[in-house]
Parts: structure tokens; C-alpha cells; sequence
């Protein structure tokens, strides 16, 4: 059975490339939760949660991508998306 991925914080208002988006302070603390700095995890691979995205009275969804830390020359660290891209799953309890 596949390990999950560690899971860190992602805000889907911060994209500033087509799939990447700024790691916040809220990546930036789970990062630390699991003993990393963004400039240890470049390359590192993660589920990036955004959050709860469920429309009133439906089941409750998260937004969430896999992807890697990665260093941009004019953005800095961005937690970029696999070419699955962002998906909706049931929320985690």
C-alpha cells in the first residue's frame, strides 16, 4: 500500500505561476511540524492542502494537489502541482 504524503498547508489565493503557488506561513509551520526548512524540502514530495472548498449542504471536500517545494528565481518557494493538478477529496477527520 502507497504511504500517504505528508500533508502541508497551501493557500490556493497565493498562485503565482500557472501551477505554483508562494508557500505562506501556514506552509511554513507544518513544514517545521515535520522537521523542515522550505529550503530542505525543495524536491520534496507532499500533498498541499487548501482547505476546506465544500458548497453548503453538500459533503464535505478539500482542495488539495500533490506536488514538490521548488525555488523560483523571482517568486522564491512555491509548492508546485503535479500534472494531476488540484483535486477535491471527502475532508479528513
Amino acid at each position: 500500500m502507497k504511504q500517504p504524503l505528508p500533508e502541508v498547508f497551501f493557500d490556493p489565493n497565493a498562485r503565482m505561476t500557472e501551477n505554483g503557488y508562494a508557500l505562506t506561513n501556514g506552509s511554513i509551520e507544518d513544514l517545521a511540524r515535520i522537521g523542515l526548512t522550505p529550503e530542505q524540502a525543495v524536491g520534496m514530495a507532499f500533498t498541499f492542502n487548501g482547505g476546506d472548498d465544500s458548497a453548503e449542504g453538500e459533503e464535505p471536500v478539500e482542495i488539495v494537489f500533490d506536488g514538490t517545494v521548488e525555488r523560483h528565481p523571482k517568486w522564491g518557494y512555491l509548492a508546485i502541482s503535479n500534472s494531476q493538478g488540484i483535486y477535491w477529496r471527502a475532508r479528513q477527520a
